[in-house]
C-alpha cells in the first residue's frame, strides 16, 4: 500500500492562523504557503519564460536537473515532464504542494545539499536563495554537478525585479484576504500587509512580511562564479526580466597531466 501524502495547508488554514495570532510570524513560505500556492498557480507567464530560458541554456544530453529553491513545484512540474528533475526547498508548507503533485522533491538547506556531483544542471528562479550568500550558492550547486554540468539562475539588479506595489484580493467561501504590497528601493525591501476577514463572524486581523531582497551586478556575479570554480560564465542582461539577469556557467571537466 502507498503511503498517503500529508494534505497541504489550505487557504482557510492561512487566514485561520493569521485571525488567531496577527502578531506571529506569518509569511508566504510558512503560514501562508497556501496564498502563494495560488499566486504561483496563477503565473502560467513566468514559470513558461523560466522554461524557455532553461530550454535556451541546456545542452541536448542534459537528462538530470535540480531544482534549488523550487517551492510548490510550478516550475518543477515542468520540468519533471522532459527530465529526471529533482527540486530542494527548505520550507516544508511550500513542499507538501509539491509533493501532493508526486513531484521528486527534498527538503533541505540549498546551501548544503545532500547530492553528490550527479546532475547534468542545476537550476534557480525568482531569487529565492536571495537569504544565502551567493558564493554559498555558487559552491553549493558546484558540488551537485557532475563535471561538465550547467548551472542557470537569474539575479535582481534593481528594484524593478521585486514585486509590483499594489492591492489583491483573495477569497473562499468563508474568508477573505487583502494583500497589500509596498516595494522600497534601497535598500530593496518587499513589505506585504496582510488583512483577514471572517465573512461569517466579521472578525478581522492584520499582520505584516517583510522581504529583503539583495541585488547583484553581472561583474560581481560573474566574479563569484569563477571564484566557486566554475568556467564558461555567461551573463544576459536582456532575458530575466525587468530588473533582473540571467547567468549561466560550467562546472569544469578536471583533466589530468
Amino acid at each position: 500500500m502507498t503511503p498517503s501524502r500529508p494534505r497541504p495547508p489550505a487557504f482557510a488554514d492561512a487566514c485561520e492562523a493569521v485571525l488567531a495570532d496577527p502578531d506571529g510570524e506569518h509569511s508566504l513560505c510558512t503560514t501562508l504557503a497556501p496564498l502563494y500556492a495560488r499566486m504561483r498557480a496563477g503565473d502560467d507567464d513566468t514559470h513558461d519564460a523560466h522554461r524557455h530560458v532553461l530550454d535556451a541554456r541546456l545542452p541536448a544530453d542534459v537528462s538530470n536537473v535540480l531544482e534549488l529553491g523550487c517551492g510548490v513545484g510550478e516550475l518543477l512540474a515542468r520540468l519533471s515532464a522532459r527530465y529526471d528533475a529533482v527540486g530542494v526547498d527548505e520550507h516544508p508548507a511550500l513542499l507538501s504542494f509539491a509533493a501532493l503533485r508526486s513531484l521528486d522533491v527534498v527538503l533541505g538547506d540549498p546551501a548544503r545539499l545532500p547530492f553528490g556531483g550527479r546532475f547534468d544542471a542545476v537550476c534557480a528562479f525568482d531569487y529565492r536563495f536571495a537569504h544565502v550568500p551567493l558564493a554559498d550558492f555558487c559552491a553549493a550547486a558546484r558540488e551537485s554537478l557532475r563535471p561538465g554540468g550547467i548551472l542557470v539562475f537569474d539575479a535582481p539588479s534593481d528594484a524593478r525585479a521585486a514585486e509590483s506595489s499594489g492591492v489583491e484580493t483573495f477569497r473562499d467561501a468563508r474568508y477573505q484576504l487583502e494583500r497589500a504590497v509596498d516595494v522600497a528601493p534601497d535598500p530593496l525591501v518587499v513589505r506585504a500587509d496582510y488583512r483577514v476577514t471572517d465573512r461569517r463572524t466579521g472578525a478581522t486581523a492584520t499582520t505584516t512580511e517583510r522581504t529583503r531582497v539583495r541585488t547583484y551586478d553581472p561583474g560581481s556575479v560573474r566574479t563569484v562564479l569563477r571564484d566557486a570554480g566554475f568556467g564558461d560564465v555567461e551573463v544576459s542582461a536582456d532575458v530575466g526580466g525587468d530588473g533582473a539577469f540571467v547567468a549561466s556557467a560550467v562546472r569544469p571537466v578536471e583533466t589530468g597531466e
